[in-house]
């Protein structure tokens, strides 16, 4: 797997042996990984299931979810009944307050044996600091970490850290990378892992059977510094009403149209707006229990949905079958059918309900 950059290697799992774990912090210990990159934090969980052995399975909280998830409670203290190996992450846990740091520190010590505790403290870097809450190196569990090294930690892809994030790519691929290669690529590089990892996967393709990466192949990787799709959904409800976020959404299409044929946005809209309302859908009937995302995003969304309800909705999920089916099927170009799709959302989102255009679909 995957070395993360600027990190020692990965958490090792430790020995249930005295000499290397202490019994009050259960059988396999706590993990805490300390960076701002979700995905290299991805892996790094990954790889601590993977130490877990075979079966071992991934439950996910958050810490910022208010209030704190009462279930998480019972999932790190209670042995569950098939003795099944678990990884327990807590996502965001820099949110925490001190109390339920408090209240963490008095339960780890009851942890179930077949559970590992990992906590993710996911702030941003200051000034090459990690972020870590000023009180919590103070307590115990924190010392014991640091003491059996089950602190990870990095500050994800930085103009110091890419360098031998690309060097553990190269040789864990057996691609050879040339000192003019790397610096080519960590010049063009997203400083986002998963980004970076799309961008990686496009180069070793291109590199071929000869696995050499030369530096004229950082030109494949596609411009970036673009709006997520989070944040190009939001701009799109609020361009009816801002022209400062209308720029912003005509601008990415219109950039788009520059972009070679296999870097284009419009299936990967189209996707992450499906996903999106099903999200909406289980929302708007009260299903907001059953939808994963955020928590600090689901308020927003919940307002949408409320906004939109079913009939918004269920238009959204009939302009991207359109669309999608129309470029598909070879009846729209897929510039036309992004333009108008924008468009289309874009009253939509904004307020209005569109009614569907004679023959447009397919």
């Amino acid at each position: 797997m995957l070395r993360p950059p600027g990190a020692s290697k990965p958490p090792r799992q430790a020995s249930a042996s005295p000499a290397s774990a202490s019994p009050a912090l259960g059988r396999h210990g706590i993990r805490f990984l300390v960076c701002p990159d979700a995905e290299l934090l991805r892996r790094q969980a990954a790889a601590l299931v993977d130490g877990m052995g075979p079966g071992c399975v991934r439950k996910l909280f958050w810490g910022d979810e208010d209030p704190f998830p009462p279930a998480y409670w019972g999932e790190l203290t209670t042995q569950n009944l098939f003795s099944t190996p678990t990884v327990l992450l807590l996502r965001r846990a820099e949110s925490l307050k001190a109390e339920v740091w408090d209240r963490l520190g008095e339960n780890l010590k009851n942890t179930a044996s077949t559970v590992l505790p990992v906590f993710c403290l996911e702030g941003a870097w200051k000034e090459g600091k990690a972020a870590v809450p000023n009180f919590l190196p103070r307590r115990a569990f924190w010392q014991a970490a640091e003491q059996n090294k089950w602190v990870w930690q990095s500050p994800g892809l930085t103009d110091a850290s890419l360098p031998k994030y690309l060097d553990a790519w190269a040789a864990e691929r057996g691609l050879t990378l040339n000192p003019a290669a790397r610096t080519a690529l960590a010049e063009a590089l997203p400083r986002d892992g998963l980004a970076a990892g799309l961008e990686l996967d496009k180069i070793e393709l291109a590199a071929g059977d000869g696995k050499i990466i030369t530096p004229d192949l950082a030109l494949l990787v596609a411009p970036h510094g673009d709006m997520e799709f989070f944040d190009f959904m939001k701009a799109l409800a609020e361009s009816s009403k801002s022209p400062r976020a209308a720029r912003e959404v005509w601008a990415r299409v219109l950039d788009d149209h520059l972009r070679p044929s296999g870097d284009k946005i419009l299936f990967q809209l189209l996707g992450y707006v499906a996903w999106q309302a099903r999200q909406l859908w289980m929302l708007c009937e009260g299903e907001g229990a059953k939808v994963r995302m955020r928590p600090s995003d689901k308020p927003a969304m919940q307002k949408m949905a409320q906004r939109l309800g079913r009939a918004g909705i269920a238009r959204i999920i009939e302009l991207t079958l359109d669309a999608n089916l129309g470029v598909i099927g070879g009846t729209r170009r897929p510039d036309d059918a992004l333009e108008s799709y924008v468009a289309e959302l874009a009253e939509l989102m904004g307020g209005g309900m569109p009614q569907a255009t004679p023959g447009r679909r397919g």
